[in-house]
């Protein structure tokens, strides 16, 4: 999905079924029956084969995602399930309008992993509020959008630290030019 389907919060319908984006207000219940899902599906496609093993292996979480994107209930979903084609259609579909959450990132290559451990949600939240974000509106975004932001406010975020220390490189080593530079900068 591109970057203003996920801004958004578009939907796709399959089947006169609407599937939509999880929502971070919502992110905790996707991600407690999605993870295994998740995890089965790491490194693999979406082909019916693997989708087969997935519900054999993981039938009431993979009930459980689709009602959370739906307004379908399990007793709906077990009835769509008897159709075999249009039940893995509408599971193709929930993993393509949610695949900011489904698609495996592998971490970076030199992450610290002390970090990595003792990262919270709230961290996340913090740093999109310290660039300007609210909490209710982090709480209405989608996964995808949030997941977007974080990234973008990352980068954002590392572009202004080396900004910053060219600058303090640049006025150590020549203080007249750092001057007008600061000046130039400073005019409107």
């Amino acid at each position: 999905m591109n970057d203003f389907f996920l801004a958004t919060n578009r939907s796709i319908a399959v089947n006169d079924i609407e599937v939509r984006q999880i929502q971070m207000k919502d992110f905790d219940t996707l991600a407690a029956h999605a993870e295994p899902i998740k995890q089965f599906l790491k490194d693999k496609d979406h082909s019916d084969e693997i989708l087969t093993e997935l519900f054999a292996a993981h039938g009431m979480q993979v009930i459980s995602t689709i009602a959370c994107v739906t307004d379908l209930d399990n007793q709906s979903l077990f009835k769509l399930a008897s159709n075999e084609q249009a039940f893995k259609q509408l599971l193709k579909t929930v993993f393509l309008v949610n695949q900011a959450y489904f698609k495996y990132e592998k971490p970076k290559h030199g992450a610290i992993k002390a970090q990595t451990s003792e990262a919270t949600w709230f961290d996340s939240f913090q740093f999109l509020v310290s660039m300007g974000h609210q909490h209710s509106e982090i709480m209405e975004m989608t996964y995808g959008a949030f997941d977007g932001y974080v990234k973008a406010a990352s980068k954002m975020h590392r572009q202004g630290i080396i900004n910053s220390a060219v600058a303090a490189r640049v006025a150590q080593a020549d203080k007249k030019g750092f001057e007008t530079f600061k000046k130039d900068m400073s005019s409107d």
